[in-house]
């Protein structure tokens, strides 16, 4: 794919703005906007070598893996007990199967796999190319349709390439569930001040590029849950999925899962 197109929608991507950094061997970086979906990526970070990119990924992330708080993002920490409890809820509510095993992808130092073990007996397994995960970690590429949840949280802002987005999408099973975590918003801000402009952060996805991905992958219906800032993505028929939330929310206050038929486009 050409470097000017969009990684999601294949439209074209014009110069949107420019960012310069002083850390971490960076210094100018310039991100495209695409006229379609609006889809941001940064073509400095596309343009890298896998060398440079696996390096300065590992400079950043070893700075707070193993620590109880990341400067960056203050509620690291406490939205993975968020998510973990959600999953277990979601999984005793028989929205996520469990036929098969479960992994969490780019796990970093396994802090959702251990918080899950925490709230339930449910096993997560850790997958990370660049870090070393503590167990239970699967140590050989994970294989394509192998599970029944694939999860992946702060991940898909570190993308550089399509088919590596595919490569996630890929393990899910034909009748599994993918698990998300990222920022996704209406529009992507031309600020080189934003806060989500951190040095690992190359793809910056709209409601609309999101919702573009999610049908390109064959999904039907999405939930999202505000405490964890979590969607599920749904390849089952809108009409059973509807059937079980309906009955979780109870139709009192708001509701725990929020659903919609394609993605729950929330942050507006």
């Amino acid at each position: 794919m050409e470097s000017n197109r969009c990684l999601i929608c294949t439209s074209q991507s014009f110069p949107y703005f420019s960012k310069r950094f002083s850390a971490f061997g960076l210094s100018v970086v310039e991100y495209l906007r695409c006229a379609r979906c609006g889809f941001v990526h940064s073509q400095t970070h596309a343009d890298m070598s896998d060398g440079d990119w696996a390096t300065l990924n590992a400079a950043y992330h070893s700075g707070y893996q193993s620590l109880e708080q990341n400067p960056d993002d203050p509620r690291w920490l406490t939205r993975i007990v968020a998510q973990a409890t959600f999953i277990a809820d979601s999984a005793d509510l028989g929205l996520i199967p469990a036929k098969r095993a479960w992994i969490d992808y780019a796990a970093g130092g396994g802090q959702l796999s251990a918080a899950l073990r925490r709230v339930s007996k449910r096993t997560l397994l850790n997958f990370d190319r660049y870090m070393q995960c503590p167990e239970p970690t699967l140590k050989i590429a994970p294989m394509p349709g192998g599970f029944d949840f694939v999860i992946s949280t702060s991940v898909f802002e570190h993308i550089r390439r399509r088919e590596d987005l595919d490569a996630i999408h890929a393990l899910v099973s034909s009748s599994g569930v993918m698990g998300l975590h990222t920022l996704v918003r209406e529009e992507i801000p031309a600020d080189p001040e934003w806060f989500y402009l951190l040095p690992v952060h190359c793809s910056f996805f709209t409601n609309q590029s999101m919702e573009v991905l999610f049908r390109q992958w064959g999904y039907q219906c999405s939930i999202y849950n505000v405490e964890s800032r979590l969607w599920l993505f749904f390849k089952r028929p809108f009409a059973e999925v509807k059937r079980i939330v309906d009955g979780a929310n109870g139709g009192e206050g708001d509701a725990t899962y929020l659903l919609k038929q394609g993605f729950v486009d929330y942050w507006k």
